[in-house]
Protein backbone atom coordinates (compact mmCIF):
# COMPACT_ATOMS: atom_id res chain seq x y z
CA UNK A 1 0.00 0.00 0.00
CA UNK A 2 2.72 2.49 0.94
CA UNK A 3 4.18 2.12 -2.53
CA UNK A 4 0.98 3.48 -4.05
CA UNK A 5 0.90 6.56 -1.78
CA UNK A 6 3.85 7.97 -3.73
CA UNK A 7 1.50 8.58 -6.68
CA UNK A 8 -0.95 10.77 -4.71
CA UNK A 9 -1.46 14.05 -6.62
CA UNK A 10 0.77 13.01 -9.51
CA UNK A 11 0.04 12.56 -13.20
CA UNK A 12 0.20 8.85 -14.06
CA UNK A 13 -0.20 6.39 -16.91
CA UNK A 14 -2.13 3.28 -15.88
CA UNK A 15 -2.69 -0.03 -17.65
CA UNK A 16 -5.39 -2.41 -16.35
CA UNK A 17 -5.99 -6.13 -16.80
CA UNK A 18 -9.20 -5.38 -18.74
CA UNK A 19 -6.95 -3.78 -21.42
CA UNK A 20 -8.01 -0.22 -20.58
CA UNK A 21 -5.39 2.47 -20.22
CA UNK A 22 -5.74 5.79 -18.43
CA UNK A 23 -3.78 8.99 -18.08
CA UNK A 24 -4.71 11.31 -15.27
CA UNK A 25 -4.01 12.72 -11.84
CA UNK A 26 -4.33 10.51 -8.76
CA UNK A 27 -6.92 12.09 -6.44
CA UNK A 28 -7.29 9.45 -3.74
CA UNK A 29 -5.79 6.19 -2.54
CA UNK A 30 -8.11 4.40 -0.12
CA UNK A 31 -6.91 1.40 1.87
CA UNK A 32 -9.86 -0.62 3.17
CA UNK A 33 -7.56 -2.39 5.64
CA UNK A 34 -8.32 -5.88 4.36
CA UNK A 35 -5.89 -5.91 1.44
CA UNK A 36 -8.33 -4.03 -0.79
CA UNK A 37 -6.88 -0.72 -2.03
CA UNK A 38 -8.80 1.66 -4.30
CA UNK A 39 -7.16 4.27 -6.52
CA UNK A 40 -9.23 7.17 -7.87
CA UNK A 41 -7.98 9.39 -10.67
CA UNK A 42 -9.31 12.28 -12.71
CA UNK A 43 -8.61 11.15 -16.27
CA UNK A 44 -7.56 13.33 -19.20
CA UNK A 45 -11.24 13.93 -20.03
CA UNK A 46 -12.06 15.15 -16.52
CA UNK A 47 -13.85 11.94 -15.51
CA UNK A 48 -13.48 10.28 -12.13
CA UNK A 49 -12.20 6.71 -12.55
CA UNK A 50 -11.81 4.29 -9.63
CA UNK A 51 -10.30 0.80 -9.65
CA UNK A 52 -8.56 -1.57 -7.27
CA UNK A 53 -4.84 -2.21 -7.21
CA UNK A 54 -5.61 -5.85 -8.06
CA UNK A 55 -6.72 -4.67 -11.52
CA UNK A 56 -3.37 -3.00 -12.26
CA UNK A 57 -0.90 -4.26 -14.80
CA UNK A 58 1.26 -1.15 -14.43
CA UNK A 59 1.28 2.36 -13.05
CA UNK A 60 3.97 4.92 -13.81
CA UNK A 61 4.41 8.59 -13.16
CA UNK A 62 4.32 10.77 -16.26
CA UNK A 63 7.02 13.43 -16.43
CA UNK A 64 5.99 16.65 -18.07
Amino acid sequence: MEGFKQYQGKKVFISLKNHRVYTGVVKEILDQGNGLVFISIIDKFGNLVTFTTGELISIQEEKE
